[in-house]
C-alpha cells in the first residue's frame, strides 16, 4: 500500500522562534517518531509538567511540524490526554493497560510546594488513520517487579506483504551508565526481557523497531547494556541516528531516546532520513524535557 502523508501546518502561536523545522517526509516512506512528552497529563494543570492551553498547543505544534505517521510515547496519562494534541479523528491511540491508582496515591512532585502529584505515566502508540495495523500483546514482563509500576512495552504490527512489529518503551530510570547505580539491578533485569522480545521476531525474520526512552546512553564506548541488546544473535541491530550527538539540551551529550531497528528494518531505512526535533526560547515554554527523534523507512506495505 501507498503511505499517504498530508501536509500539516504548525499552530500559528509557536513562532519560528520556538521550534525547529523537521525535514520534509520522503515520497512514499513512513515516517516513525518517538518522543518522551513529559507527564502528558488529561486536565490542565495536572502533573509534574502542568500544561495551559497554550502549552498542550505547542505539543500540537511540534507533533504536527515533525509529520510522524506512527509515534511512540512515553509519560501518557491515559488516552485523554493523547486526545488533547492528538485529533481523534486522525489517529487511533493505543495505551499501556497497567492500572492506574487513586491520584492521591500517587507522589507530590519534586521542587514543587503546590500539591502538585504524579499523574499516570504511560507507554503508548499513536498511529494515523488509514494505516493497517494489529494490536499485539503488551510486554508486561517489563514490569520485573510485578507491582504495576515498571512500564510496559506497547506493541503494534504494521500488517501487510511484509509484517512490521513496533514497540514503545520507557525502561527503569537512573542506570544511565555503568552498573553503580541503585536503579541498576532493576533496569538490568529488563534487558534480557527486551532483548528476548526483539530476538523471537528476529528469528523469524519480522522487522521490529523499538523506540522510545530506554533512560541509557547506550551509544558510550563499550556500554554493556548495547553490548547484551546487540549481541548478533540471530542479526545485528541498529540505531537509526548512530553517530549523531543530541542537540536537544547542551547538558546532554548522550542520547537516552533511540530508535532501535533489527537487520530486516534497517534494510528499508532511508539513509540520513533521521533526524532530532529540537526546541528554543525559554525552557519554561518548551514542550516537553525530552525532544522527538524520528526516521523514514521505506517500507513494502
Amino acid at each position: 500500500m501507498k503511505w499517504m502523508i498530508p501536509a500539516l501546518g504548525a499552530l500559528a502561536l509557536v513562532t519560528a522562534c520556538e521550534r525547529s523545522s523537521a525535514p520534509a517526509p520522503v515520497p512514499g516512506g513512513l515516517r516513525i517518531a518517538a518522543w518522551n512528552i513529559e507527564h502528558l497529563a488529561a486536565e490542565n494543570g495536572m502533573g509534574c509538567a502542568p500544561r495551559d492551553d497554550a502549552g498542550y498547543q505547542r505539543v500540537t505544534a511540534i507533533i504536527d511540524e515533525v509529520g510522524a505517521d506512527i509515534w511512540l510515547l512515553q509519560e501518557i496519562e491515559n488516552e485523554a490526554a493523547l486526545a488533547r494534541v492528538f485529533d481523534p479523528s486522525q489517529w487511533t491511540f493505543h495505551v499501556e493497560a497497567r492500572p492506574a491508582g487513586e491520584q492521591d496515591d500517587y507522589p507530590l512532585c519534586r521542587g514543587r510546594d503546590d500539591g502538585t502529584r504524579l499523574t499516570m505515566q504511560s507507554t503508548a502508540i499513536a498511529v494515523r488513520r488509514g494505516i493497517d495495523h494489529v494490536v499485539l500483546p503488551a510486554l508486561t514482563e517489563l514490569d520485573v517487579e510485578g507491582q504495576d509500576r515498571l512500564r510496559w512495552g506497547v506493541a503494534i504490527t504494521l500488517t501487510g506483504e511484509a509484517p512490521l512489529d513496533l514497540m514503545s518503551v520507557h525502561l527503569k530510570s537512573g542506570c544511565f551508565s555503568g552498573d553503580a547505580a541503585s536503579a541498576c539491578p532493576v533496569f538490568f533485569d529488563q534487558v534480557p526481557v527486551l532483548e528476548s522480545w526483539i530476538d523471537e521476531r528476529s528469528a523469524a525474520g519480522r522487522g521490529v523497531i523499538v523506540g522510545g526512552d530506554f533512560n541509557r546512553r547506550l551509544e558510550v564506548e563499550g556500554d554493556s547494556v548495547w553490548l547484551d541488546l546487540n549481541d548478533g544473535d540471530p542479526a545485528p541491530l541498529r540505531l537509526a541516528g548512530a553517530g549523531i550527538s543530541p542537540r536537544c539540551n547542551p547538558r546532554y551529550a548522550e542520547f537516552i531516546d533511540f530508535l532501535v531497528l533489527n537487520e530486516e528494518a534497517a534494510r528499508f531505512k532511508v539513509d540520513g532520513s533521521f533526524f532530532e526535533t529540537t526546541f528554543s526560547g525559554p525552557r519554561e515554554r518548551h514542550p516537553s524535557d525530552h525532544c522527538p527523534i524520528a526516521v523514514d523507512v521505506r517500507w513494502p506495505g
